[in-house]
């Protein structure tokens, strides 16, 4: 979702007081000279502080430095086949040597350029501020992999698809640009679904040592995310007449366990998951266009009255004994991440109490499955909605302030 087109004026002043050096060196690669094993060049470009800024907050704010951007192509396995998918690199012009990365995982979108190869993110703002390296995946069916289908909220594969970008980012780096030595340190961050996706990553390197190893993660930032999917499920369907703050979330839902279930697959379509007065509004297919914001489908499910769980779904799978319904919550349940695994290295997570789009009984999970953990810290706002809480979400991460 485009949860930043509203940023608050706090966090710009705080941007205009941070003061970097510019420096006109050319660091940019040719897009032609280097292919390898694990990612392909396509395209280089420096943005000003403005541009990074305009991108997700929707007006620019020069703060003084300019980034460079390096978009490539690198490969990342899916059952029995290998993705191409996209992602980018960015360091600021200048940089000679660094020894922090920042691995952003972005908020949900449905429209194809809403990704770092294609738009500023709030982590590359954190990059040029700390004058460290940012490394960003676009997610599976966005940027320059747009013709593949979106995984949605299946955050365990995203997860594992954002750290074979940041593998091939190192490889980049290590051809073009600033020095890294091997002790380098790596902060995952990210708000909504990148909350989750940020988590799946921390989950992901205590799972597996060769992870753990390649990341040398330090700490993670999560930020109200759908950490249970069952959870979230069950918020939707606790009343299936309330307008929904977020409907299209509904219908991403759904597609995401369609996505990640063979067996779903197998036995059911989309028509025995929705209504029929929302199958024949076309709405799955303008969805399918990638060419629509969440905001402005948000707008569309609103006007056209399909933004209820009611209106959206079919009767059967709003029946909790019914076999369409059981087999939906046991696929939503293989992309869990509140258990089965504990972290040993730091976790911050940030959660609105009064979130309409992903409750906050996601996190209480996680903090209920991981009680007595020591490298768990939390902070649960106590007002605010979705979209406002991405601001002070990245705003206390930047000013180091844990509220």
């Amino acid at each position: 979702m485009n949860l930043y087109l509203k940023t608050t004026t706090a966090l710009l002043a705080l941007l205009f007081l941070v003061g970097c050096q510019k420096d006109d060196s050319d660091d940019t690669p040719d897009p032609e000279a280097k292919k390898s094993e694990w990612y392909q060049i396509v395209s280089f470009d420096t943005l000003t502080s403005s541009q990074v800024i305009q991108g997700f907050a929707g007006f620019g704010a020069d703060i003084g430095q300019d980034l460079v951007r390096v978009s490539f192509l690198y490969h990342s396995p899916y059952d029995t086949a290998t993705l191409t998918l996209s992602g980018c690199v960015c360091w600021p012009v200048g940089l000679k040597e660094c020894s922090k990365i920042w691995l952003e995982n972005h908020f949900t979108t449905i429209r194809w350029d809403q990704c770092p190869s294609q738009m500023g993110q709030p982590g590359m703002v954190i990059s040029i501020i700390q004058n460290t390296i940012y490394i960003g995946a676009d997610y599976q069916g966005l940027g320059l992999s747009r013709d593949l289908p979106q995984p949605y909220f299946n955050t365990v594969l995203t997860a594992d698809q954002s750290i074979d970008c940041f593998r091939a980012a190192l490889s980049l780096l290590n051809e073009w640009g600033p020095n890294i030595p091997d002790d380098y340190s790596t902060y995952c961050i990210g708000y909504s679904l990148g909350g989750a996706v940020t988590l799946g990553i921390a989950r992901r390197a205590e799972l597996d040592p060769e992870v753990k190893r390649l990341l040398n993660l330090k700490k993670s930032y999560c930020g109200d995310g759908p950490y249970n999917m069952e959870t979230m499920i069950d918020f939707f369907f606790s009343d299936t007449s309330k307008p929904l703050e977020y409907p299209i979330s509904l219908p991403c839902a759904i597609r995401t366990a369609l996505y990640a279930s063979p067996l779903l697959n197998s036995s059911y379509t989309e028509s025995d998951f929705f209504s029929d007065a929302f199958m024949d509004s076309g709405l799955l297919e303008l969805l399918d266009t990638k060419e629509y914001d969440t905001d402005q489908m948000n707008e569309i499910l609103n006007n056209s009255g399909f933004n209820t769980t009611g209106s959206i779904l079919s009767k059967e799978v709003l029946n909790p004994d019914s076999q369409i319904a059981r087999q939906f919550y046991h696929e939503l349940k293989l992309v869990d991440l509140t258990s089965g695994w504990s972290p040993t290295t730091p976790i911050w997570l940030f959660h609105a109490k009064k979130d309409d789009t992903v409750p906050v009984a996601c996190l209480e999970k996680l903090l209920d499955n991981m009680e007595g953990n020591p490298n768990i810290s939390y902070y649960i706002k106590p007002s605010g909605n979705h979209h406002e809480s991405g601001t002070d979400f990245y705003t206390s991460v930047l000013l180091g302030v844990r509220l």
